[in-house]
């Protein structure tokens, strides 16, 4: 970790991005009169302002597109060399936005960082009288959801990184010094033992009346509703055993067991109006990615031509703007350099992504919940797997929809389009290639790559994980030429930064630094 001197952007952060924020932002989240010098619920609302949690045109441009959507193929990537090589620069802002962030009020480049927002609502709470902090409580509950998510997505990117010592420079007496690399293990164990806790807090939480009408201020994400907060807390949970369950099956498939055997104690995500998808207020918030689009919209041809269009997708019209002359046509694998600048394929939809200011920040939605659901059932016999199968399609279909249908154009104009109809959907799920039939290994390649077509480019984190956890789908990558970088690489290279700032605790995790190091929970 960088040292003492890096941390005092809390303090900017304080003074510039949450009391000098778009003025929208700052009368849309007033922050009520405390007596306390600091505010645990702005500090709360900061945490949304990151740019790798809503959807940046910094996050998408320099990472997103030509990383975790390359490396999982929900994007075609321009074939060259370096094609799998990310730039260290650009991986090292990803790093750099989850730790400390950065300043300033345009947040498709700057925002609050995820770890050192949570440490100063540490030590603001800490300088709380003991009548006071009852009730602040909760807005460090809502924040810490929000850190488990990120650091279970800086794990899925890493493997070991800092964690518990990280930034406690600002909570604690200790020592200067620079902070250890948990064990990427040992950290989603502490994720997954704290989502359970959480999940007692937002179920038994009873709030005074003024904290409850600050949260519905400050919360942008939920507006105060604690149980929502607490579907997402039980949702996260089931996403991250899960995660593990090759690695440790028997504890991911005991506790899966537990949550799904007992709705009313661990409610989930199990309705597109439950989702945690954070909204944007384009006047002041607003995704606007179509510069994004203009590099990198280019259709691949696996996603689009032989999963989409040749099984009639309800979601193709949704997802995609068919080329003028080549109609839905994506990229191929082994297309060449000259082929792609050719643009002579699909594009991503105009009014759904293109030219869009309210696409929302996607965190967790009810398909993947249902996904999720459906491969427990089908491997571990708990329940109806095709019953949970066919409602994550359905639910997506809607879920993208949704998006088109609340769309607020940055300019052109495009006809809203309609939900297609239960009986369109039916259709599509009796396809022999879509339908729930088959042997297990057969049914969960479907689960896993109806999942992944779920994620998108909108939740590309997660179907890059996905991908190398499952093994599916099946895709077929081209070969580049830099050496040893023919591939797409299975975790990302620490910044230079922590070998540079962070010498001896890196040296101790130098080892599994290389591309071809998996992450713990990889063990296909």
């Amino acid at each position: 970790m960088k040292r003492l001197l890096i941390y005092t952007v809390v303090l900017i952060l304080l003074a510039g991005a949450f009391s000098s924020c778009k003025k929208k932002i700052a009368d849309d989240y007033l922050n009520p009169e405390l007596t306390a010098t600091g505010s645990l619920g702005k500090l709360l609302s900061g945490m949304f302002l990151n740019k790798r949690i809503h959807p940046s045109y910094w996050d998408y441009y320099t990472f997103i597109m030509p990383t975790t959507a390359a490396f999982s193929q929900v994007s075609a990537l321009s074939p060259g060399s370096q094609m799998y090589t990310p730039s260290t620069s650009y991986t090292e802002g990803r790093w750099v936005d989850y730790y400390d962030g950065s300043t300033g009020t345009d947040y498709n480049y700057n925002g609050p960082g995820i770890m050192s927002s949570y440490r100063e609502m540490q030590t603001s709470y800490a300088a709380l009288s003991a009548t006071q902090q009852p009730l602040q409580t909760v807005f460090l509950k809502c924040a810490q959801v929000l850190l488990y998510d990120q650091t279970a997505q800086m794990v899925d990117l890493w493997g070991d990184i800092p964690f518990s010592e990280a930034g406690s420079l600002n909570t604690s007496s200790r020592s200067i010094g620079d902070a250890a690399f948990d064990n990427a293990a040992n950290i989603y164990d502490t994720l997954i033992t704290g989502l359970k806790d959480l999940n007692t807090y937002f179920d038994t939480a009873t709030l005074a009346t003024t904290t409850s009408a600050e949260l519905a201020k400050q919360d942008l994400l939920f507006k105060g509703d604690l149980s929502l907060w607490q579907r997402y807390a039980n949702s996260l949970r089931l996403r991250l055993l899960m995660r593990i369950s090759n690695f440790d099956e028997a504890t991911a498939k005991s506790e899966v067991t537990t949550m799904l055997a007992d709705a009313a104690t661990y409610p989930l995500i199990t309705d597109n109006s439950y989702n945690a998808a954070l909204q944007m207020s384009p006047s002041a918030l607003k995704s606007d990615l179509g510069d994004v689009f203009k590099d990198f919209g280019t259709a691949p041809a696996y996603l689009m031509d032989t999963l989409m269009v040749a099984n009639n997708d309800p979601r193709t019209a949704v997802y995609w703007d068919p080329h003028a002359t080549n109609g839905y046509r994506g990229f191929p694998a082994t297309g060449t350099a000259s082929e792609y600048a050719a643009k002579g394929y699909a594009t991503y939809d105009s009014a759904t992504f293109y030219y869009n200011y309210n696409i929302p920040g996607v965190i967790l939605t009810a398909s993947e919940v249902s996904f999720l659901k459906a491969e427990a059932y089908e491997r571990w016999g708990l329940g109806t797997a095709q019953t949970e199968y066919e409602n994550g399609i359905t639910q997506s279909v809607e879920f993208y929809y949704g998006i088109n249908q609340s769309r607020i154009l940055r300019s052109g104009s495009w006809s809203v389009l309609t939900t297609p109809s239960s009986a369109v959907i039916s259709t599509y799920l009796l396809n022999s290639a879509i339908a729930y039939s088959g042997t297990t290994t057969e049914k969960l390649a479907k689960i896993y790559t109806q999942k992944w077509m779920h994620f998108f480019i909108l939740q590309s984190g997660q179907a890059w994980a996905e991908y190398r956890r499952t093994g599916y789908p099946a895709l077929t990558f081209s070969t580049a030429t830099a050496t040893g970088a023919s591939t797409p690489p299975v975790r990302l290279l620490y910044p230079s930064s922590e070998q540079l700032y962070n010498a001896v605790n890196y040296s101790a995790v130098s080892s599994k630094d290389t591309r071809d190091t998996k992450i713990f929970w990889d063990v296909n």
